[in-house]
Parts: C-alpha cells; structure tokens; sequence
C-alpha cells in the first residue's frame, strides 16, 4: 500500500541523442548511468550556478527522467528546449505522478543503492537516510502531511541539498556539496558553467556551504535569509520541515566561518543551532 507524499515533477528526455543531450548539459557522468540505474545531477547555467538539482533516471537505453522533488520541471524544459537545435531528443513534462513511500520492508531487499525497478507504473529506487522512494502515476489521493514532514526531515539528515524553483541560479556547486553526491565530474567533457564550476574546485575560492539547522518555532520559509550577530546576512535556507510542534529542521547554505555563531537566527528572528553534518 503506497502512501502519497506530494506531486513528483519529472521531465522526461527520449530519443536517439537523449543521452548524448543530457551528457553534454548535465554535470553527472550520464554516457556511465547504465539502464536501470540512477544518479544525482544538475544542470548549471554559463555562470556556473545550479539551476536545477535532480535525480536522473536511465530508464530505457534512449529514455531519460529527470526527478525535481521540488519541483521546477516545466520551467527545465522551457530551458533546456533551447538547445536541442537539430538533436533527436524530446522534452516531455510527465504529470499526474506522486512521490510515495513505501511501507517499512517492502522493496528494501530487492533494490541496490543505485538501482531503479518498474513499480505499479512508475519505478522504485533507495534513497540517502531512508527506505524505498516510489514515483508513479496515481489517482487523487489526499496527501500524508505528517509522513511528508518526516520524509523531508531525512532531507535534511542526508543534507540532500533539494533546489526550489525560487532558488535557482543562486549557488555554486561547491556551495550545494554536489560533489559529495557524485552529483559533477570534471573528466567528462564540457557543459555549461562547467569552466567556472572546475575553477573552483582545482583552484578553491568557495565561500558557502550547506548545513543542517535546528530552529525554534515554526519552519521557515523557503530562501529566508540567515543573519549573524551583527545582523549581516550569513545565508539562506533551502528547505525545512516541523520536527515537532516548537521545532523545525532545516537545510541551508551559509557563509564559511559563520557555522557556529551563537547568536545565528533567520531573518523573521527565529533561534538558529547548526548542527554538524
């Protein structure tokens, strides 16, 4: 029995130079994602920011999908449609899908790390910090609120640096830990922002980094900012979830060297703890 979680937004990529495409856009290693696998990717802009961070799924040999699990998909594809030129590819937004969880046990057995399985219409795949992930077709089912707060909370504990829409082209991919994720590689071949984004990682000059927050009262909003003791701006939160009825966790990018500032708190003056990752 799954339980719906939220809409899952995915753009699908299919045809012959599908993944010659994604490999030149995108920063994963896609010519080694095999059929049936999977690996986290992004997709920069010329000024090396992150546009979009996804799962990306190869599920046919010329078929590609995309999954923003915060959403952004149409927008990629109005992006992306730019510059496929004489390329056999097709952009497709899939709709009507939902991100479900599955119950404790069930697939967690019969799926590897990296591996992706057909699964009542869509497919199932393990994700950081938790069990099974499914994303399916699926009827109008009322949402879990709750189970969609302790999802995102292993979010948080796997510092799955997740991208809302509002917050693209904000950061670099230093400043998200793409390359914790094996989400970029610099061996293979050129894509956009690629120079800058390779820049930084051979010669550093990185400022930020993503840290999980512990903070009093109700979550905060998507892209607030993060104030030091003297009221500078010291970052901006990606995404947060209520762990109880005082307390929300949160993902966030911060200024390095402003991690442990006591007196760190969001722009609406909420009491902020980091906590190590």
């Amino acid at each position: 029995m799954l339980m719906p979680l939220c809409p899952a937004e995915l753009l699908a990529l299919s045809g012959a130079d599908a993944p010659s495409f994604a490999q030149a856009q995108f920063t994963s290693d896609v010519n080694a994602l095999a059929p049936g696998r999977w690996q986290w990717s992004a997709w920069l802009d010329a000024q090396g920011r992150v546009r979009h961070f996804f799962v990306l799924m190869r599920v046919e040999p010329d078929r590609l999908l995309a999954w923003l699990p915060l959403g952004g998909a149409e927008a990629m594809r109005e992006a992306l449609a730019r510059y496929v030129f004489r390329a056999k590819v097709t952009l497709t937004v899939t709709t009507g899908w939902n991100l479900h969880a599955t119950p404790e046990g069930e697939l967690d057995a019969a799926i590897d790390a990296q591996e992706i399985v057909p699964h009542l219409g869509g497919y199932a795949f393990r994700q950081p910090a938790r069990r099974i992930a499914v994303v399916a077709p699926s009827s109008a089912q009322e949402a879990d609120d709750a189970a969609l707060d302790r999802w995102r909370a292993d979010d948080v504990a796997a510092a799955l640096p997740l991208l809302a829409p509002a917050l693209a082209g904000e950061f670099v991919p230093q400043a998200l830990g793409l390359e914790r994720l094996d989400a970029i590689r610099f061996d293979k071949g050129c894509y956009p922002g690629q120079e800058i984004a390779a820049r930084l990682h051979f010669r550093g000059g990185n400022k930020r980094t993503v840290h999980r927050l512990r903070v009093q009262g109700s979550p905060p909003a998507i892209g607030e900012e993060l104030l030091d003791a003297d009221g500078a701006i010291a970052g901006r939160v990606l995404y947060s979830t209520s762990s109880s009825a005082d307390v929300a966790t949160a993902l966030a990018v911060l200024s390095i060297g402003t991690a442990h500032d006591a007196a760190l708190r969001t722009a609406s003056g909420r009491t902020v703890s980091v906590l190590d990752i």
